[in-house]
């Protein structure tokens, strides 16, 4: 029998990865190949690499920290060919001076082939969405007294315009159905992605979003007892990440400080973090 029969007879299975939020990642291949019931068998397989995955903390419509991050983690990831899975914790907007850009570019998505970025919910992203989406007035001024202002400049917006109808002609509908779309969390193997973190006092089926997107003193005053390592943000820690047991929070208080923060996690090893170069702003809190 020829090479060619030979492989004409081959079977092959192929293995699926895990999902990776709501859009699947590529399929992983072990193919065996049997040449006859009598001969050897030639085992060709693909070699199956977990990827490395980073979570980027608090943005807060910090446009030129978001791309100087996103630059970093993908020369961190090419360093050992790996396939990045970017989980982005959530405030995307509000306080920064450039909301709009930073909503533009997590929309154009990785520019690496093989990458996923998934974006998760914020209580800032929340006051958006309730504003904008809602037709509330008093939500509508909580959200210009949370850095709704800086958002609404962002999309040529001034102080003196700023008012619901103003903000809803302005944003485009595709931006609201981004942010709308955002889901509150992402789990991945060991590591538990969230923006403020989880009720310590609930299992993972019985956490509410609210707290997923708010909850403070509750989560951080003591250790949960739930089988994964929270990735969240929310807080700020101008000092730099903040690692305790069974958690990571790495918002570095961006619009604030000039820091945006990530950290990578690999397989076997420990956390590592990529941080910007500090970037002069006059936000505000």
């Amino acid at each position: 029998m020829g090479t060619a029969s030979r492989f004409a007879e081959a079977t092959a299975r192929t293995f699926r990865s895990d999902e990776v939020g709501a859009a699947a990642s590529a399929p992983e291949a072990e193919m065996l190949i049997s040449l006859t019931p009598l001969e050897p068998l030639l085992i060709v397989e693909t070699q199956i690499k977990t990827p490395v995955h980073y979570a980027v903390g608090d943005i807060h419509g910090m446009s030129g920290l978001l791309d100087q991050l996103i630059d970093l983690i993908e020369a961190d990831a090419a360093i050992g060919d790996d396939r990045a899975v970017v989980v982005f914790l959530g405030d995307l907007v509000n306080r920064g001076p450039s909301s709009r850009q930073v909503i533009e570019r997590l929309i154009e998505g990785p520019r690496r082939s093989g990458d996923v970025w998934i974006t998760l919910r914020g209580n800032h992203d929340q006051l958006l969405i309730d504003a904008v989406s809602g037709k509330s007035e008093a939500a509508f001024r909580q959200w210009m007294q949370k850095g709704g202002l800086e958002t609404l400049a962002s999309y040529g917006v001034s102080k003196k315009e700023a008012s619901l109808a103003r903000a809803r002609r302005a944003i485009p509908p595709s931006h609201l159905r981004f942010l709308e779309g955002l889901p509150f969390s992402y789990r991945a193997g060991d590591h538990f992605f969230v923006h403020a973190g989880i009720d310590p006092r609930r299992p993972l089926d019985r956490q509410s979003e609210a707290a997923m997107m708010t909850i403070r003193d509750p989560f951080h005053r003591g250790a949960h007892l739930l089988p994964f390592t929270v990735i969240h943000g929310h807080v700020p820690s101008p000092g730099g990440p903040v690692v305790a047991p069974n958690r990571i929070g790495i918002d570095t208080g961006a619009y604030s400080s000039g820091v945006l923060t990530a950290v990578a996690l690999r397989e076997g090893r420990q956390p590592g973090f990529l941080k910007t170069n500090k970037e002069r702003t006059r936000a505000k809190r």
